[in-house]
């Protein structure tokens, strides 16, 4: 979180000012959710949270450092559950790996998940530029074209670019998310498996062709026998 300050603003927050805080954040992510982000305003989250505004300013004396807490919780929550999944990942398998992390994520985080959209399009400087953007996702991508480029050295994956895949996949769950909004009944199961069955055709190198068996030539005792049951 931007904002951790104990009362009179010096030193680190106690552990009730902490818990205050995690409340608020969480406050603001359901109005996020429920209200998008224009509606989404301090007063609002201290009726959720049942406070008056001047506890939210006490802990967050600008809008913009409350929705920078929110911004860290989500992506500390994002590293948990899904970084942890993708830094074990096997290079051979990473693919898979990496769409079912977030479609775990997507069904188990929806809240979340649909806060942090509202706040990447919306939340901007005063210029209008958005303060979260493609750098803003340069380690995940990092990670991921580091795994596809492995896949390749160790001849799991076919030839393409690392970087221009690593994109594509991030597109495509972006596009999972979006598609979730409007259809929240979705089966976010039967997605995920098209997704990585239509991602592993396109990147894994495919399975040589069993070798067929070779006819093995009748013993003079099997030749016999079917002669004798032909009589």
């Amino acid at each position: 979180m931007r904002t951790t300050r104990s009362a009179g603003g010096a030193g680190p927050a106690t552990f009730t000012q902490s818990a205050r805080q995690a409340q608020l954040v969480s406050c603001a992510i359901e109005a996020l959710a429920d209200l998008g982000y224009q509606q989404a305003s301090v007063a609002e989250v201290a009726r959720r949270a049942g406070v008056s505004k001047g506890v939210v300013t006490y802990h967050f004396p600008a809008r913009d450092d409350l929705i920078w807490a929110v911004v860290a919780e989500i992506f500390s929550s994002v590293a948990e559950h899904v970084g942890s999944r993708l830094e074990s990942a096997a290079p051979e398998t990473f693919v898979a790996t990496y769409i079912g992390a977030w479609v775990d994520y997507y069904r188990t985080h929806r809240r979340a998940m649909t806060a942090i959209a509202e706040i990447w399009i919306n939340f901007r400087d005063r210029d209008g530029r958005q303060h979260l953007g493609v750098r803003t996702l340069g380690h995940e991508r990092a990670l991921v074209e580091a795994a596809l480029a492995a896949g390749q050295a160790g001849g799991w994956l076919t030839a393409f670019s690392p970087r221009v895949m690593a994109v594509t996949l991030k597109a495509a769950l972006d596009g999972l998310l979006a598609q979730l909004a409007v259809e929240p009944d979705l089966d976010l199961g039967a997605y995920g498996t098209e997704l990585v069955a239509l991602f592993e055709r396109t990147t894994t190198v495919p399975a040589p062709p069993q070798t067929r068996r070779r006819r093995q030539p009748k013993t003079t005792e099997q030749t016999t026998g079917q002669e004798e049951t032909s009589r």
